[in-house]
């Protein structure tokens, strides 16, 4: 039963890149993956499950890659994550589409949304947790409100990727900007100067690819 679950929702992984929501069918899905409907109906429950399963499987090994490096959350261990995630997105570019729709759905799909952007909210929070314990942040702002608005913003750049409006270089870019601006509303004294600093020279990248 193991394999044909996961000969299911690779499968399905691999319908939804080729056509988005419409293109996966359980009949489609049934011959593409020669597995029974009534196996598919029994492990998933309905086509939303198997959109699920596809979406909780791949971010379940995204975690698992994150969690086995095993590194403390410095600013250069946010970007290599952020530029790494850009690559996965290349690599499985059409699924990449179709999934990062779903965070600017009209009618959200809770629990896809959730593992989607779960990877980002941890990474926020775990550099917050670092610079908390070096003394650098503030007390007075909510860091869970910040942490939910950047990981919007960070999808944000993500879906002007998918779109095709920035480039691999530019997205990667825009994303580290995005965490600095982010971070910097937690940051005090020099600490903040020097993210400022830093962003003030993405800035300047960008404007040298796209000129304003």
């Amino acid at each position: 039963m193991r394999e044909r679950r996961k000969r299911i929702v690779d499968t399905a992984h691999r319908l939804l890149g080729e056509g988005g929501v419409a293109a996966l069918t359980i009949r489609r899905l049934s011959d593409e993956a020669e597995v029974a409907q009534r196996t598919i109906y029994r492990l998933f429950g309905d086509k939303d499950g198997v959109i699920s399963a596809t979406v909780v499987d791949r971010m379940k090994e995204v975690r698992e890659h994150i969690a086995r490096r095993g590194q403390t959350y410095t600013l250069p261990v946010v970007f290599d994550e952020l530029d790494w995630m850009v690559s996965e997105m290349e690599r499985d570019t059409l699924y990449a589409r179709v999934v990062v729709g779903f965070v600017f759905e009209t009618e959200q799909r809770q629990l896809e949304v959730r593992e989607l952007t779960s990877v980002a909210y941890s990474r926020f929070m775990n550099w917050y947790e670092v610079q908390r314990e070096a003394g650098v942040v503030r007390d007075e702002l909510d860091v869970e409100r910040v942490a939910r608005d950047h990981v919007m913003h960070e999808f944000l750049v993500y879906r002007r990727w998918v779109l095709g409006q920035s480039t691999s270089e530019e997205c990667k870019l825009e994303l580290h900007a995005c965490f600095l601006r982010s971070a910097m509303l937690m940051l005090r004294g020099p600490q903040r100067e020097e993210y400022l600093s830093q962003l003030a020279g993405i800035q300047r990248k960008l404007s040298a690819i796209a000129p304003a």
